[in-house]
Order: structure tokens, then sequence, then C-alpha cells
């Protein structure tokens, strides 16, 4: 999986039953603006499929086309998102619920 383009999640910004904006690191290959993606964890099944990377912003809010490895964004993915499996491996937003859960929006 390690060759397969995704994003690590450090911390989610905003959550609705159609998309997820947050804060990402890329650890491998590089995601553009419109790949479809699946949300998981590291080791696991997905949470979400069919998503799409609606936005990608670097600091200070410059859009991007894409993300490409050791690179962090404020990325948006929007889709159908199961909020309540979502909550159930994350207590809340901030870094320190989301890093251990090792979430990933990864290119299938």
């Amino acid at each position: 999986m390690a060759d397969v383009p995704q994003l690590q999640l450090f911390e989610i910004v905003e959550l609705t039953p159609g998309s997820l904006s947050g804060t990402v690191r890329c650890v491998a290959g590089t995601v553009r603006l419109g790949d479809r993606v699946e949300l998981l964890p590291a080791a696991g099944r997905p949470v979400a499929e069919g998503l799409t990377i609606s936005a990608i912003e670097y600091a200070g809010g410059i859009p991007m086309e894409f993300v490409d490895l050791g690179r962090t964004a404020l990325v948006t993915v929007t889709g159908l998102i199961d909020e309540a499996a979502l909550r159930a491996m994350v207590a809340g937003n901030a870094p320190d619920q989301v890093v251990p859960a090792d979430l990933r929006l990864i290119v299938p």
C-alpha cells in the first residue's frame, strides 16, 4: 500500500454527511484535485468509499491542484460519509484524537 497515493488525516476541520475537510499530510505519491479516494484506517476496512477530492489549499488559503509527498494541506472530500462510523473511530476533531486512528485518504 506504500506505493499508492495517500494522505494521512491529522485534524478534522469540518464533517457533514456529504463532506469532510481536514488537515492532511501526503505520505505517498501525489493526490490531485478530482481524484477518487477511500477513507480508511491504515490497517482496516474503508469508512467511506467513492469520495472525491474537491478542494486542496496550502497554508495561507492558496488553492492547489495537487498535494505531493511530504506536504501538508487542507483538503475537502465530498461524497457519502458515515459520520457515526467515523465518530466511533475518532472521538473528536483535534489532532490528539484523530492521529491515533491513523486515518488515510487513499487513491484506490
